[in-house]
């Protein structure tokens, strides 16, 4: 019989290196397991599992099926192990192959591993990205915050510098919309227009302010064909029906895409201006007549004082003659008639007041003057409607000559009635002004436009013959200009309080009044 090496060696070791490959294989499955604990996303340490669960299953079977083996044959049952043998061959095998496979896919692994962290590292570059924009954004909104507060404390500067400038205006600023309509006005339009508070004007249009229509056709036109106008000189009625004049400058308001939307406008009131401009034309217009009349006085005097002397000396001679005696005395009449022009025409050429001032009472005067024509008022049924004001401050001037211009007046105004009419007589203090007015008006005709800026131009009348000179308006006038003051005749009345009181003609004086006791 052949001698053989025992195989025991051999199988000690297999039996060990199965159990050893066991042993480390649950070790290496065990690390992999606490791993995917560790970090459960990790496609990496996914893999080492599965693959470390191959592996454990695959040592399992070999070495389990070398235990088994090397214990049958140990104990002469070969037999059943070759029963057992295929079952753990294939087991073996197939465990194998699940090895052989998961090593396979490591390269497919490594590559999604790969991309998986190239998109990592794109994420986070991506990600650092956004965190630089994020700061930037920050940056700018803190930036945006700080010009958005810069820009509205601007805004509210300016808008305190033009609600100063719109509250604070004397003149009138105006906005109004695409229809005309007024949308805001500040406080001096409101005052200007004659309403009492700003409510009163807002939604009107700025139609139904314009006094005549012709002009706002005009206005109208030139605003839409220009877009601007500029000192346009405009004619304007108050509630009260008083008229001012104004200058206005107005602009459209267009939005971005050129339609209209509205406009804008200051108005300058330039009534006072334009009755100080109109007396000191009228002004100049006198003395330059005056002078003119003084000179043509004093040339016609010298000889209507030599034919009144020689006919009143031939009017002695010829009593027993009854014509010729007529007939001088129809001269003798004609030249004295000739001597009162000539004495109303040095009147009128004499522009300075009289050394005689006192303190006048005005209504003292006024009835005065009244208690003379009385009589010849209620023949002709013309009634005298006296609205004094009780303690009207005094003025300094001529007691005489200011009793001649309002007996000038109060006959003119009974020559405008004729027969049958009222006289209305007015005095008030204008403490703004500081002014006491006269307001005498009469129910009569009126007085034309065309003729109204010539009643004041000497021997200018529309009397009948032998009814006047037409000095009595130009000596009255260069009367109370001699007192410091102007007369304006309106008619109709610009004042609705005078037309509601008939009146279709009224002549106002304005005189100062000079403060020199201390309640004036």
């Amino acid at each position: 019989m052949t001698e053989t090496l025992p195989l025991f060696p051999v199988y000690f070791v297999d039996f060990v290196g199965a159990l050893l490959m066991v042993v480390f294989s649950l070790i290496a499955f065990y690390y992999a397991y606490r791993l995917t604990q560790l970090q459960p996303k990790s496609v990496l340490w996914t893999y080492m599992f599965w693959f470390s669960m191959a592996l454990v299953a695959l040592a399992v079977s070999r070495g389990v099926g070398h235990a088994v083996r090397f214990g049958l044959l140990y104990f002469n049952e070969g037999h059943l192990w070759k029963l057992i043998a295929p079952y753990s061959g294939g087991l073996n095998t197939i465990s194998f192959t699940s090895v052989a496979v998961l090593t396979f896919y490591y390269s497919n692994v490594r590559d999604v591993i790969e991309r998986v962290r190239e998109d990592a590292q794109a994420l986070y570059e991506a990600n650092q990205r956004l965190r630089k924009a994020q700061e930037a954004l920050r940056e700018l909104n803190q930036n945006l915050e700080r010009m958005v507060e810069e820009r509205t404390l601007e805004l509210q500067q300016s808008e305190k510098k033009f609600r100063g400038l719109f509250e604070g205006s004397m003149d009138m600023i105006f906005f109004c919309s695409a229809d005309q309509t007024i949308e805001d006005i500040n406080p001096s339009g409101v005052k200007i227009l004659g309403f009492e508070k700003r409510e009163d004007v807002i939604g009107k249009s700025f139609r139904e302010l314009f006094a005549d229509t012709e002009q706002w056709v005009t206005f109208r036109a030139q605003l839409c064909k220009e877009g601007r106008i500029k000192d346009f000189e405009a004619k304007l009625q108050r509630p009260d029906g008083t008229i001012i004049y104004v200058i206005l400058t107005i602009s459209v308001l267009r939005s971005e895409d050129g339609t209209v939307r509205g406009c804008e406008g200051i108005a300058k009131d330039i009534t006072n201006m334009k009755q100080v401009m109109e007396s000191l034309i009228q002004s100049e217009k006198m003395a330059s007549v005056g002078q003119l009349a003084a000179g043509v006085a004093h040339e016609i005097n010298t000889p209507l004082g030599i034919i009144l002397g020689y006919t009143q000396l031939l009017e002695e001679d010829c009593q027993s003659n009854r014509d010729a005696y007529e007939s001088l005395k129809i001269v003798e009449k004609q030249t004295k008639i000739c001597k009162r022009i000539v004495a109303d025409l040095l009147k009128f050429s004499r522009h300075t007041p009289d050394s005689d001032t006192v303190e006048v009472d005005l209504n003292e005067c006024i009835n005065e003057v009244l208690a003379v024509m009385e009589h010849t008022l209620n023949m002709d049924h013309v009634y005298v409607n006296k609205n004094l004001e009780q303690d009207l401050p005094t003025v300094h001037g001529n007691r005489e000559k200011l009793r001649q211009v309002i007996m000038n007046l109060i006959k003119n105004a009974h020559h405008a009635i004729e027969q049958e009419g009222i006289i209305g007589i007015w005095t008030e203090y204008n403490r703004e002004n500081q002014e006491v007015r006269i307001v005498i008006g009469d129910t009569g005709t009126g007085i034309p436009p065309e003729i109204q800026k010539k009643i004041f131009d000497p021997f200018f009348t529309t009397k009948g013959v032998e009814k006047g000179t037409g000095l009595g308006l130009s000596v009255s006038f260069g009367i109370i200009k001699d007192h410091g003051g102007f007369i304006e005749a309106q008619s109709p009345p610009e004042e609705g309080r005078f037309a509601e009181a008939g009146m279709e003609t009224v002549m106002i004086i304005h005189l100062p009044v000079k403060h020199e006791k201390a309640n004036d």
